[in-house]
């Protein structure tokens, strides 16, 4: 049992962040992200309003371009570094619809589409789409912190 008098971070009945390392302690806060991303986006206003902006718009998307944007996320993701293809001046088509087929396989694999589930084909089209935007979104972001080259 603690000790009365010992020292504790948390006052009254408020679950403690220090006592549980695995949650945030205002969850709600910070939705989109940690801390630390907001407070850049504080320090530069457009930026943020270009932020907020773009997730108003996204959930205008039609359902199934709502479903494979967090696919198309997690791809541009792993192609953020210096010298990737995301990063060239022009793209070529063949690596542009290699990611597209990752983008598909991930959400094939991660969704349950039910019996309904479409195929490559089909949507090939909007992944392509979705992986442009993403891919001009973080490239025009990260011109203006000076990382695209």
């Amino acid at each position: 049992m603690k000790d009365g008098r010992e020292w504790t971070p948390c006052y009254g009945n408020v679950p403690c962040p220090a006592l549980y390392p695995g949650q945030r302690e205002f969850p709600w806060l910070y939705p989109y992200g940690s801390q630390m991303n907001y407070w850049n986006l504080w320090n530069n206003p457009e930026q943020m309003e270009d932020e907020m902006d773009t997730r108003r718009l996204r959930e205008l998307y039609p359902l199934m371009a709502r479903r494979l944007q967090p696919y198309v996320e997690e791809v541009c993701t792993r192609l953020e570094y210096p010298g990737s293809m995301m990063y060239d001046e022009y793209p070529d088509q063949l690596s542009l619809r290699s990611k597209a087929r990752e983008v598909w396989d991930s959400a094939s694999t991660g969704e349950n589409f039910g019996e309904k589930a479409p195929k490559w084909e089909e949507l090939q089209d909007l992944i392509g789409v979705l992986l442009l935007q993403e891919m001009m979104r973080r490239r025009k972001r990260n011109r203006g912190r000076g990382i695209l080259r």
